[in-house]
């Protein structure tokens, strides 16, 4: 096992009198070390000021096997000593005054390093007993003598160390509630430690005081397939060394790999409909057999009344995975898939009855408002088959709606959810008035699909009725009853019959300007397109 130079001067002034008297600019950051002594041996000793008597080696393998023996010196003064000829000192060579003699020091270093390699290979031998991350931190505390806690994307507590107690109130309310209070989740994006986490590949240590704790403290970033999915912190007492950043940085590793074998268990996103849910919204479906099959298994209905909701979470809210469990605890029936900052909800309801969904849509709603998050909303469909093509809708809704939506909000009024609520009727003209759209494959694809006028057109060939037609001179007419009456040569109350049918195949009300602009929309698209056949 190899050790960076750096934890050198941590380890011999903290077990001994030792103190740094002058160390040169240091070019060992990425140079690490296998071992320690005083006893060079015969022809090796480097050139420059400094005896074997007076001098602690540090060397690896490999640049023994390069009879280039040493990396490092440590040249020990004694006390009242002067320090002569200081431009005599190799870039990674360190000037120590103590009283003990280079064989104490190096003892005494060697024996730290030891008890770094039994502790890393006491972790070793846990994971492969399959242990959990609570046992490992329990190991690091004779070790590391600090509080450290784990937790997860979602700001969940999962484990901490037990013999030691927390510090900071921030720690103390991870364990008392199981989660970071809203109050640290604020502070956290408002001091950008959100966004250094997901860049963050290293062991970040703060020695100062900050809002998030008023102890030294360190953070080490967990990722699974690449996404940030942990986080271990480390609260201590006295200022955090680069030796303590170092068996810190030991620990998190060992973490890591803990989690990748237990996470399942114990991420609360990670659902055995997780998978399947995003083969459904990608279009990557089997055969109807096989599909039936693997949604009854995930406990997805085939029918009923679908809809789609998509976000796409700035990091001043948070991770998309906080976001997600907020909804799957107030919403548990919902369906939550996760991409990077996207987060995509399948509201979903056995049954046809809309209040169910318009229930799920209000606590979606509500959250969304609460962290000022945009929501792409698509039409509610009635077959689990049509998932994908809803997310594409709601992904129209929603980059549409941030573009166009400041023309709407001055007339929708102060309690309207038009700020934030982007709904596929509403935003798909502008898609379709977009020269730079790339439209044909989703326009292939929706028409092709049960949309409105699908339906009404499949309902009056079942039928015989013509409500096709009145619907198009009704909204030609602009809702003028008595106009419909002489242009179809029907009486008022037979219109205002097949008006009222119109609504339930529609699913939708005709005195919504949104749905009046739909729905002209698609008749536009069905001339066009029997135009071209």
């Amino acid at each position: 096992m190899d050790f960076p130079l750096g934890i050198i001067c941590s380890y011999l002034c903290e077990q001994s009198d030792a103190a740094v008297v002058a160390v040169k600019e240091p070019t060992y950051k990425r140079t690490s070390f296998s071992w320690a002594t005083a006893l060079p041996g015969t022809g090796s000793i480097a050139a420059g000021f400094g005896s074997p008597e007076s001098t602690v080696y540090f060397t690896d393998l490999e640049s023994l096997d390069n009879r280039h023996p040493w990396l490092s010196r440590a040249i020990v003064l004694q006390p009242g000593e002067e320090l002569p000829f200081e431009e005599l000192l190799g870039p990674n060579d360190i000037v120590l005054r103590s009283a003990s003699s280079p064989f104490t020091l190096a003892d005494e270093l060697q024996h730290r390093l030891m008890e770094a390699l039994q502790w890393n290979d006491r972790m070793g031998v846990l994971l492969e007993q399959g242990c959990t991350t609570l046992d490992l931190l329990e190991a690091s505390q004779p070790i590391l003598h600090s509080f450290i806690a784990l937790s997860d994307a979602t700001f969940s507590h999962i484990a901490h160390t037990p013999g030691i107690p927390p510090l900071d109130e921030h720690s103390n309310y991870l364990i008392r509630h199981g989660c970071y209070s809203a109050e640290t989740i604020r502070q956290a994006r408002n001091s950008g430690a959100l966004e250094r986490f997901v860049a963050q590949e290293w062991v970040d240590v703060q020695n100062k005081v900050t809002d998030l704790s008023p102890y030294p403290s360190a953070t080490y970033v967990i990722r699974q397939r690449g996404q940030y999915a942990a986080l271990l912190t480390m609260t201590s007492t006295s200022t955090i060394d680069s030796a303590q950043a170092f068996l810190f940085q030991l620990l998190g590793k060992r973490v890591a790999s803990c989690l990748e074998r237990h996470w399942r268990l114990e991420n609360p996103l990670e659902q055995k409909y997780t998978y399947f849910l995003k083969e459904l919204l990608s279009g990557n479906l089997s055969d109807d057999a096989q599909f039936a099959e693997r949604a009854e298994l995930h406990n997805l209905p085939l029918e009923g009344v679908f809809e789609i909701c998509v976000m796409d979470l700035p990091q001043k809210v948070g991770y998309a995975n906080y976001f997600a469990k907020e909804i799957l605890t107030s919403q548990p029936h919902c369906k939550v898939a996760v991409n990077d900052t996207q987060t995509v909800i399948l509201l979903c309801a056995p049954d046809t009855n809309p209040g169910r969904i318009k229930a799920m849509e209000d606590e979606i709603f509500r959250l969304a408002r609460s962290m000022s998050v945009d929501v792409g909303v698509s039409e509610r469909f009635t077959h689990l088959r049509s998932a994908s093509l809803a997310l594409e809708k709601a992904s129209i809704a929603l980059t549409y709606g941030r573009r166009r939506s400041q023309q709407f909000t001055n007339f929708d009024g102060p309690n309207s959810d038009g700020a934030f609520i982007y709904r596929f009727r509403r935003y798909f003209p502008f898609y379709l008035c977009d020269p730079f759209a790339r439209s044909e494959k989703f326009l292939s694809s929706f028409m092709a699909s049960s949309h409105p006028l699908a339906r009404l057109q499949a309902a009056d060939e079942k039928k015989g009725t013509n409500d096709v037609e009145i619907l198009r001179a009704y909204l030609r007419a602009e809702g003028r009853i008595n106009v419909v009456c002489e242009s179809m040569h029907l009486h008022r109350n037979t219109v205002n019959y097949r008006l009222g049918k119109i609504k339930e195949h529609l699913r939708m009300g005709l005195d919504n300007p949104d749905e009046l602009m739909y729905l002209r929309a698609l008749f536009l698209l069905m001339s066009s397109r029997d135009t071209a056949e």
